[in-house]
């Protein structure tokens, strides 16, 4: 027992256009016209362009020039720019499509137009929406957690607060150089041991020693004033590295998002590379090189 089977329309134009390449024009009609008529079943524009152009000729070529005038109007006003060649097509179809043309010439010149403002509209539409279409790209930035230990905010610039990194290296620079300062200051001043003078000069007998009373105590006490500021700005140095690593380590985000839709400037996100040195044009020695 056979079962009929549903033929797709694109299966049934293919039959059609077959039917008509071997000139048999009625099979052809009869295969196509259900394909336009009463609604269009096919889906491809070229393809109803085509199977309005074939069921134009067909009827022609049997003598139905009514019918193939019709068929002939449905393309043109698909395709008003649409024309034939008598030197390429058959001289019976082309005289035939070509006195439409004529016949219609204004209509299809301002069906024409039409056709081109829709074609522009579109077209704009489209490159609006492709203008208009944002593509954002997520990308991340993987901190390094062991940065959060180094000092002069350090941590802060990975972590993207500048302000914070600024604060803590312009605050721990100024108490590091206050100690170094006042070491280095004391040392040249002073050495090792500050010297005690006598004021007067040691009384005869006295064996060199300075009497009670006329010892020069000012450079010792010069030297532990700035013990005292090289102490102090050193303790508040260390307690200002501590503060800053604890911030740091808080606040420490293990990556960092960026878009590519957001301005250059705006996705240089700060941070603190470290690249070891040996020797270099300005170094005698190991060095670590900051870039923020």
């Amino acid at each position: 027992m056979l079962l009929n089977q549903a033929v797709s329309p694109s299966e049934d134009f293919e039959r059609g256009k077959n039917a008509f390449g071997r000139g048999e024009y009625p099979r052809a009609i009869e295969l196509l016209r259900p394909l336009l008529y009463p609604e269009i079943r096919l889906e491809a524009e070229s393809q109803i362009v085509q199977a309005h152009r074939m069921l134009g000729e067909a009827h022609l070529f049997q003598k139905q020039n009514d019918e193939a005038a019709i068929e002939f109007r449905h393309l043109l006003q698909l395709r008003p720019d649409y024309r034939l060649d008598p030197l390429l097509d058959p001289p019976l179809v082309a005289d035939f499509f070509n006195g439409i043309v004529r016949e219609h010439e204004s209509e299809l010149a301002t069906l024409d137009a039409r056709h081109r403002e829709a074609a522009v509209a579109q077209q704009r539409q489209r490159d609006d929406a492709r203008d208009n279409a944002r593509v954002v790209e997520k990308r991340y930035l993987r901190n390094s957690f062991a940065v959060n230990f180094i000092p002069f905010g350090a941590g802060q610039f990975q972590n993207g607060q500048r302000a914070k990194g600024w604060t803590f290296m312009v605050v721990e620079s100024l108490l590091g150089a206050a100690s170094i300062g006042a070491l280095a200051t004391n040392f040249a001043l002073f050495g090792l041991n500050p010297k005690r003078r006598c004021l007067t000069a040691p009384p005869d007998g006295a064996g060199g020693r300075c009497p009670a009373g006329q010892i020069d105590y000012s450079q010792e006490d010069t030297s532990q004033r700035l013990r005292r500021v090289q102490e102090v700005s050193g303790w508040l140095f260390f307690a200002s590295v501590a503060w800053g690593i604890s911030d740091a380590i808080l606040n420490f985000k293990p990556e960092v998002p960026l878009t590519t839709d957001e301005p250059r400037a705006a996705r240089r996100v700060s941070r603190l590379a470290l690249a070891p040195t040996l020797l270099g044009p300005s170094t005698l020695g190991p060095s670590l090189a900051f870039r923020f």
